[in-house]
């Protein structure tokens, strides 16, 4: 990017009435970041870590897991909508980052542990992304548990997924929620692959993703919180992302 490109998203950012975090890469290289390791409420961000650790901890991804319907909860998915069923483990990964299927998340949880992702996050130096409870778990986040995580540490798990497991790509570049960051110039046939996954709730709105045209790659994390106008909030994701992608694609 060039020195008025990262001008133009500074002020942008600047000018945000919400809290916002952000931390850019250009070629794995930071260039930009404002809040970088601040936690934030993570929303479905912090599918990001449980992603990581069942591959990285080598879990049977053809390990057979029944879904019940007294398992299933609402919000973003599909699980919710179909009769109940087994799915692979590998099926529940691609279903939880694809179209952020809640109860599939949920499902993975149990299987694997809540306290077994944290204990992976701290051996691998995530620090402030935690997760404390189930999806759509309405009583624990009354009572004041929540999932957190940073522009950074997302940005790294996200990086981390792609790198280390090439299966996710699929899975990212597929991933259905694309009104954000890439909003602006996403199917626009420009040759650009995104590999993004969000993350939203009361006043969250957040957008991790990697741009890739030809052997030029630019990394972005925005998160934030407190939105007053959530069409202006989209409105900046979608800036940001299109100065990105400008940069990548000229």
């Amino acid at each position: 990017m060039s020195k008025d490109e990262f001008q133009l998203i500074q002020n942008l950012v600047s000018k945000a009435p919400e809290t916002i975090g952000l931390i850019i890469k250009v070629n794995h290289e930071q260039r930009l970041a404002v809040n970088a390791n601040r936690a934030f409420r993570s929303a479905s961000l912090i599918k990001l870590a449980i992603l990581n650790d069942v591959l990285d901890s080598q879990f049977d991804l053809d390990k057979e897991i029944h879904v019940r319907r007294d398992k299933l909860v609402g919000g973003a998915g599909v699980l919710q909508l179909l009769s109940e069923r087994t799915f692979q483990l590998k099926d529940l990964l691609a279903l939880m980052i694809s179209v952020s299927d809640n109860s599939a998340t949920n499902l993975v949880i149990a299987h694997i542990g809540m306290e077994h992702v944290n204990q992976y996050l701290s051996k691998m130096g995530f620090y402030k992304t935690r997760l404390n409870r189930y999806l759509m778990d309405t009583s624990a986040l009354e009572s004041g548990k929540d999932n957190y995580t940073t522009p950074a540490e997302s940005q790294r798990l996200l990086e981390m997924a792609i790198t280390n497991h090439p299966m996710t790509k699929t899975w990212f570049l597929n991933q259905q929620f694309r009104y954000k960051l890439p909003g602006d110039f996403d199917e626009t046939g420009n040759g650009i692959q995104v590999y993004n996954k969000t993350g939203e709730g009361y006043q969250i709105d957040h957008d991790v993703a990697e741009f890739v045209y030809g052997n030029k790659l630019i990394s972005i994390a925005l998160l934030t919180f407190g939105s007053r106008s959530r069409m202006n909030t989209i409105r900046l994701f979608n800036d940001v992302g299109k100065l990105g992608a400008d940069f990548i694609s000229r």
